[in-house]
């Protein structure tokens, strides 16, 4: 006598769920690496204007760096 093997009614949730939570995860991480790039550079250039390099602290805000000089 064989027995029949049924198909499962529903679809197990947790990988979409584990998917979706690790793309916020990265989204998250990204984040917080950008904001603590803004703020380096927020710094960076503050000393530099401290410095009276008025200038290139303009251009490390404005993201031109090939234009300095």
């Amino acid at each position: 006598m064989a027995v029949a093997l049924r198909q499962p009614m529903f679809k197990n949730p947790l990988p979409k769920m584990f998917r979706l939570l690790g793309k916020v995860l990265m989204a998250v991480f990204i984040g917080i690496i950008a904001f603590g790039e803004s703020t380096g550079r927020a710094r960076a250039a503050a000393e530099l204007s401290r410095q009276g390099l008025h200038k290139e602290a303009k251009a490390l805000m404005l993201k031109e760096y090939d234009n300095v000089g």
